[in-house]
């Protein structure tokens, strides 16, 4: 039986931590033991009594930040002595670049879930960005056993000198009740909806313009789930039937009530949001950057691309089209997609297969 240790800073519901549940519930229990450590005191959206139910033994530093300066990297190394792993997994920069200052004997690998320079500069600033970047980079050169979440991921960080393997991200299928969700009562349909943080690079303002010029032709309605610093700037443009309801916690019953998802970001690894959405049967419109145009590879039928150079024009159309462009098959295929390429259990036997490889190699 070999233990498997985990580290990550919190397990805050979002969309790395729903990834590494679903690596861990489908692990072979006769052949891996999951330990994980946080860092950082679990935030009131925490999913740590998820992971307790599924059998992960857990263990926190429960350092704040400034301690954790001060205190993380002997506090680690002292609880991974008391654990002694035979392989250590990390995501995230602070559990990522925590493991590379300890120099540890035990085979590390480490999980990429973003692309920094498309990412950190838009949620930390330029200059703290940059900073980000140049950090993380070299953590990740540090890493021999680095796992990117997608293939656009793995792609990009090989431009800047950096080698790992793809493990898509994988998902699984819930069954939501619109019936739970009132918004719902004599919406005009069709129902668009999209998910994700209100920052910079989900590229909300671009969807609500599309939508604005849509609606000045036809009806339906547009529902965004999820917050941030943009929330009262995207308030101020939207129409009469948008509907920015905020962070909820019963994503699949909305899920289960649209008729289409929709993201116009600018970046992604590969987007959880999308993913649980054609788990729910939702085809998709997605904006033309590469890790979207890796889902849509699979599958015309339940996915539609359209231009981000072309500007809201191209959106509008797209939408206005979805019940011509989508037949009666498009959620089938939807579900087939979620249910095949991109499950949970398969995701998580790419890693237990990447695990054990790692093992016959030394």
């Amino acid at each position: 039986m070999k233990k498997i240790l985990y580290i990550t800073s919190t397990l805050k519901n979002s969309g790395p931590t729903n990834q590494l549940f679903n690596l861990i519930k489908y692990l072979d229990r006769s052949q891996f033991t999951p330990h994980l450590i946080t860092l950082s005191p679990e935030p009131t959206d925490s999913r740590w009594k998820d992971y307790k139910n599924i059998g992960v033994q857990l263990h926190t530093l429960n350092l704040s930040r400034f301690s954790g300066m001060l205190f993380a990297k002997e506090y680690l190394y002292n609880l991974i002595k008391v654990i002694q792993p035979d392989l250590i997994h990390t995501q995230g920069i602070r559990a990522d670049s925590l493991l590379a200052s300890l120099r540890l004997n035990a085979p590390w690998v480490m999980t990429s879930r973003n692309f920094p320079p498309d990412d950190y500069p838009s949620k930390f600033g330029r200059l703290k960005g940059a900073l980000m970047i140049r950090q993380h980079f070299s953590t990740m050169k540090h890493c021999k056993y680095l796992v990117t979440c997608s293939k656009t991921i793995q792609k990009k960080l090989s431009t800047v000198g950096i080698q790992g393997i793809a493990i898509q991200n994988g998902v699984q299928t819930s069954i939501g009740d619109p019936s739970k969700v009132s918004l719902f009562n004599d919406l005009p349909r069709p129902i668009f909806i999209s998910v994700g943080s209100l920052i910079p690079r989900k590229n909300m303002h671009l969807l609500i313009k599309s939508f604005a010029d849509l609606s000045k032709k036809d009806k339906g309605t547009l529902i965004i789930l999820g917050d941030g610093p943009l929330m009262n700037q995207l308030s101020a443009t939207a129409i009469k039937d948008v509907h920015l309801v905020g962070n909820v916690n019963n994503v699949p019953d909305y899920l289960a009530g649209a008729d289409y998802f929709v993201s116009s970001s600018l970046s992604e690894g590969l987007p959880n949001t999308v993913l649980e959405a054609l788990a729910a049967g939702l085809p998709v419109i997605l904006s033309d950057i590469e890790s979207h145009q890796e889902i849509a590879y699979e599958s015309s039928k339940s996915c539609k691309i359209f231009s981000l150079k072309a500007g809201s024009t191209s959106l509008a159309e797209t939408m206005a089209s979805a019940t011509k462009d989508f037949d009666d098959t498009a959620r089938l295929d939807a579900k087939r997609l979620a249910n095949d390429v991109f499950s949970a259990k398969r995701m998580s036997i790419n890693y237990q297969e990447f695990y054990n490889s790692i093992w016959e190699m030394k």
